[in-house]
């Protein structure tokens, strides 16, 4: 049986936000750069929207932000 590592964040503050935009975009985020295309929905810690790119797409209402419930 694999051994299985711990979570290195916190898996309760999983977000899924969705680029309804109309273009594809680009996130930048504290571990790098990440391209969301138009209609397509990413799960990401909740950490990212602490990013100023993240908070000024998500205020302009080019990003919608829901809570990912995994379990």
């Amino acid at each position: 049986m694999a051994k299985r590592e711990p979570f290195t964040w916190n898996p309760t503050e999983t977000i899924e936000v969705t680029n309804v935009s109309g273009q594809n975009l680009l996130l930048e985020l504290a571990s790098g750069p990440l391209r969301l295309d138009k209609d397509r929905t990413l799960r990401l810690t909740a950490s990212a929207l602490e990013q100023p790119a993240v908070k000024t797409l998500v205020d302009g209402g080019k990003l919608t932000v829901k809570p990912y419930h995994w379990r």
